[in-house]
Order: structure tokens, then C-alpha cells, then sequence
């Protein structure tokens, strides 16, 4: 190491405050300042709770944070960043420690309100990095209203899935499912999307109902979430990780049929509602929806989910998927059904039963809505006013 990166190690490092307050319209909080390694550093984790910073790590060795919009690259233990094209030097690099990624200290009060100035700003007197709001987008053409169903599975005696496998089960379907939707809901009203819920408590809702509770709130968007679980057939169902996200059409494999039966299997506790009648209404259902202009919008959705969480989710995303789910049958809405993750997996059910894991699925979630909501303003020609997180 050089004579001046350890002259500016030394500096940042007598100078650094114990713990760092940051702050932004979501609240306030305080985090530690760590010096482990000997220079100050945060869990970007920790970030998360209140700024609009997360990470992903699209490669090994190799950690990418987003922050109010704008991409930073880090490799772990090399001093230096790059962004948009340019390469900063750091008196300290990024590392990885049980789980998390630390960003150094330098990064945050020097270089980011320094290069995003129009959303940080740092007061070296409070230790404080304040996230501004974003600057408002001029005035357009009045934005249609969107209202957005957020539908949580399972509840009441319907407790959905029970993981993980092979441990002692701490992971229950129907709990996840709704604290993901009450944050998604939290996320969108908060940039200016209404949401509503077909269920906000532990209670049973029969599948049938759910699609029309959300077309007496008039929402035009359904999105239902599931926690997976694999088949204990498979030879390594307790390994089975990722997400994956599906819309109503025929079935293409047979795994998406497995999924299918498994969540249709809710029906089984709704003792008071009437039984469909024989003949596999179903197929009736989706050989009108392949007519229907849902099916086209229902894809795409699908497929901006996917995009989205894979910013935000640990494990690989297992792509769009289609199958006859009968929570999307009365959903004549664009309407996805997303699986944010294999609870039978035992880190997988640590993540999604996490706080953290569920506030970063709901902003990937939430990103996902308002994306798909801003692209269909686009093609209708009217300016949306929901915007998109990192």
C-alpha cells in the first residue's frame, strides 16, 4: 500500500464517528461503525432499513450497489469504485463479513453526497446522511389511476406450506405471505400507487373471493404471493432455491402443474363455499382468458417481475412460468402469481421469514408494479407519477 493510501487511511480512520445516523422520508436510524478490519465500514444492509440503497453480487468477488437510481461497482478488497465510466480510489476497500457486504465509511460522507448531491447530503457535525426526495417530474398529460390488489396466500386454517426441510419448522406460508404484502402495500402507497389487500390479517379468504375483492376495490392489477416448497420426490428438494412468477395459461411442465395442485389445494378449507361444478371448469376459464387482452399484459407483467427481484433476491431466478391457478381465474385484471422462494430450503426460509429479506422482496415487488404501470402510461401515451426504487 502506498505512503498516501495509508496517510488517508489513518486520517479516515482517527476521524470516524462510532456510528453513522442516516435518514429519509421512510424515518431515522442509527448504525454502527464498524472498525474490524481496521477503517471504518457499515453493513449495507443496515442502509437498506431507511435509504434507498441495496446490493447485489452479479458475479464472485464482485458486489454492485444501487443507490437512489445510480449504480456503484465495488470489487471485495480493492480500494476503489467505478461509476458511470469513471474509477474513484478509496482508502479502504469493500469486504464481506457473515453474509453482508460493508461499504467503507468514505464512500458514504465523501464520495455519494458528492456525486449524487441532488439526493445525499451529509452533516459532518451530526454524523448524519440524509436521503433527499426526489426532485418532482414535470407536469404531463394527468396519469390514469391505478389501483393495485395485493393478494397474500393462505391464512386462517389454510397455513399454506411448513418449512424447511430437515429442520425444525419455523417457516409458515400463510405469516410470510402477508407481511410481504402489508410492506408492498407500505412501499406503493408511499410512492403514490393506492394498494389494497385481499386479506390484512390471519384469516381465510376462498380463492374464488380473492379476484373479486379486488374488482370491488376497482383495482386494475392483481398480484397474489406464494411461498414455494419443493417435492420431496426430487433427490435434493431440501437444496431447491429461487423465485419464480407465473400467469394464468395451460400449464407447460410438469413441475408448473405440481405448483398449480399445490396452491389450488387451499379450496380444501373453504367448508362453506359452493364446489365448482364437474366438468374442469378451469379449461373453460383459460380458453376464454387466451382470448382475453389480459393474457398478453398478465405475461409481461410476469416477466418485469422477474427482472426486478433478481436485483433484490439471494438465489436464482427460475423464470416465467404459466399454469392454471385458481386465484388468477377470477382476476379479469393482468394478474401474476409470484412465489418469492423456496421455504422448504433452510436459508432460503431464514431470508423470507427475515425482516430485511421481507423489505427487500417488497421493494422488488413494489419496483416490479411500478415499472410495469409506468411502461403501460408510456403505450397509452399518459405521464405516470408512481417511480421506481433500486
Amino acid at each position: 500500500m502506498s505512503v498516501a493510501l495509508l496517510l488517508a487511511l489513518a486520517t479516515w480512520t482517527a476521524a470516524a464517528p462510532g456510528s453513522l445516523v442516516v435518514a429519509s422520508s421512510r424515518g431515522e436510524r442509527r448504525v454502527a461503525v464498524r472498525t474490524e478490519r481496521g477503517f471504518p465500514a457499515v453493513a449495507a444492509a443496515e442502509l437498506g432499513a431507511v435509504l434507498s440503497i441495496d446490493w447485489t453480487a452479479p458475479r464472485a468477488g464482485a458486489v454492485t450497489l444501487h443507490a437512489a437510481g445510480t449504480r456503484y461497482d465495488f470489487v471485495l478488497d480493492a480500494a476503489y469504485f467505478s461509476t458511470g465510466g469513471r474509477v474513484f480510489g478509496l482508502a479502504a476497500p469493500a469486504y464481506l463479513a457473515r453474509d453482508s457486504v460493508f461499504v467503507p465509511l468514505q464512500f458514504l460522507v465523501e464520495y455519494l453526497p458528492r456525486l449524487a448531491a441532488d439526493r445525499f447530503r451529509y452533516d459532518p457535525a451530526r454524523s448524519r446522511l440524509e436521503e433527499l426526495p426526489a426532485a418532482p417530474t414535470p407536469a404531463r398529460q394527468r396519469p390514469l389511476r391505478h389501483v393495485v390488489a395485493l393478494d397474500a396466500g393462505h391464512g386462517g386454517p389454510d397455513v399454506g406450506m411448513l418449512g424447511p426441510i430437515g429442520h425444525r419448522g419455523f417457516l409458515r406460508e400463510k405469516d410470510v405471505t402477508l407481511a410481504v404484502a402489508l410492506d408492498v402495500a407500505e412501499e406503493l402507497r408511499r410512492r403514490g400507487v393506492e394498494a389494497v389487500l385481499t386479506r390484512t390479517k390471519d384469516t381465510l379468504i376462498a380463492l374464488a373471493d380473492r379476484g373479486r375483492i379486488a374488482a370491488a376495490d376497482s383495482a386494475s392489477l392483481f398480484v397474489s404471493i406464494h411461498v414455494n416448497a419443493a417435492n420431496p420426490h426430487w433427490r435434493n428438494a431440501a437444496g431447491a432455491r429461487g423465485f419464480e412468477t407465473y400467469f394464468l395459461a395451460e400449464a407447460r411442465t410438469e413441475d408448473a402443474r405440481r405448483v398449480a395442485q399445490m396452491e389450488n389445494a387451499s379450496v380444501r378449507f373453504e367448508t362453506d363455499a359452493p364446489r365448482a361444478p364437474s366438468g374442469d371448469p378451469m379449461s373453460f376459464i383459460l380458453n376464454d382468458l387466451a382470448q382475453n387482452e389480459h393474457l398478453r399484459e398478465s405475461s409481461e407483467l410476469a416477466q418485469i417481475m422477474e427482472d426486478s427481484l433478481k436485483r433484490v433476491h439471494p438465489a436464482e431466478a427460475k423464470g416465467v412460468k404459466q399454469a392454471g391457478f385458481a386465484v388468477l381465474a377470477t382476476s379479469y385484471m393482468p394478474a401474476v402469481l409470484v412465489e418469492i422462494g423456496y421455504g422448504s430450503n433452510y436459508e432460503e426460509a431464514k431470508f423470507l421469514t427475515s425482516q430485511s429479506g421481507q423489505r427487500l422482496l417488497a421493494r422488488g415487488i413494489a419496483n416490479a408494479i411500478v415499472g410495469y404501470i409506468a411502461e403501460y402510461d408510456r403505450r397509452l401515451g399518459t405521464g405516470g407519477g408512481a417511480r421506481a426504487r433500486p
